[in-house]
């Protein structure tokens, strides 16, 4: 079998996305699966996995396997969720039915990274196959508090709240922020926001953190880190919070995890069930809602060493590539061998 990745361009797959491929990427290599971009010649025994939408080039590629018999299979990441609809629908709408709903609708298969997104895929495409699989581990970080720390200028009294993602209306940074200068916060307290977005919106962000700096804990805006450069973010906090409005799986969530560092998010990501049992702060994505948890987390003892290390081995026991590819393998030769 001929496995090929179609995956967006570079500038469009920054970050989580990028690093969650190339995990893959590299665990089937390890099990003897190359894997081809692109642009390899297409030939009987290949198999298409196309990652995201909304890529001009994936259409007609799709089309070209389809008129040649090869299977392929489309992971949306999230891109059909409903909060993404919303999202420049005037845009989406009208392509969705002209190219991507034929495309989507002509694969052998689906692939969703967490039930409620195979839910949703289901509804849209009835008569489609579609798989779940999680995406798993992007680096060999794990706990390292304070080494950490010490690395990034920390004291031990600080008490360090972490925002990294993209600066994005979806992902609820302006949540934590009214939330934050809502209520009286602990004089030990520091925001870091790493991360960049478009330049209107993030300082619209910044303009009201200078507006309401005197209820606001000190803020620091890192701007973009990605790489191996953003762990010790991840594993010297205290609390990692993204309360976004939408995640179809949420890597940075994972990543926190993997590291140990707990997780104030929502429900509206996947991982609502696997954090609520201690190993973090679930609720909705208003002010309200980050308002309590912050209230929770402000009102109990900062975690141990073996609080986190008992979340990252259960991140690395579950999440790990090299037990999670095994699985994408099965699914790949299941769908070579149905080939029509």
């Amino acid at each position: 079998m001929k496995l090929v990745f179609c995956t967006p361009p570079p500038e469009q797959r920054t970050g989580g996305l990028d690093a969650a491929i190339d995990g893959l990427r590299s665990a089937l290599s390890r099990r003897g699966i190359a894997v081809h971009d692109e642009s390899a010649a297409l030939e009987a025994g290949a198999l298409v996995h196309f990652h995201g939408l909304w890529q001009p080039a994936h259409a007609p590629l799709a089309r070209e396997c389809a008129a040649r018999g090869i299977p392929y299979l489309v992971s949306p990441h999230g891109m059909l969720e409903a909060w993404a609809w919303r999202h420049k629908w005037w845009k989406k709408w009208p392509y969705f039915h002209l190219v991507e709903k034929g495309h989507l609708a002509r694969a052998q298969a689906l692939l969703a990274t967490a039930p409620a997104e195979a839910r949703r895929l289901q509804k849209i495409f009835p008569r489609n196959r579609v798989e779940i699989l999680p995406l798993g581990l992007t680096g060999g970080a794990r706990p390292n508090y304070e080494d950490a720390r010490r690395q990034l200028g920390w004291t031990p009294t600080d008490r360090v709240l972490l925002f990294l993602s993209r600066i994005h209306v979806k992902k609820g940074l302006d949540l934590l922020l009214r939330a934050l200068a809502s209520d009286p916060v602990p004089p030990d307290l520091r925001l870091i926001v790493v991360g960049d977005g478009a330049p209107a919106y993030t300082r619209t962000l910044q303009n009201f953190a200078e507006e309401h700096s005197a209820a606001l804990p000190p803020i620091e805006w890192k701007g973009a880190v990605w790489g191996e450069q953003r762990w010790p973010y991840f594993q010297g906090a205290d609390l990692f919070c993204l309360p976004t409005h939408s995640e179809n799986f949420g890597l940075a969530i994972l990543e926190a995890c993997q590291v140990g560092t707990p997780v104030l998010t929502t429900v509206e990501t996947p991982w609502a069930e696997n954090l609520a049992h201690g190993r973090g702060f679930i609720g909705q994505p208003t002010v309200a809602s980050v308002r309590q948890m912050l209230a929770e987390f402000f009102a109990r003892p900062a975690w141990k060493p073996e609080q986190r290390r008992d979340l990252s081995e259960w991140a690395w026991a579950e999440y790990h590539w090299e037990v999670l590819a095994g699985k994408y393998a099965a699914l790949y030769a299941s769908l070579a061998s149905s080939a029509p």
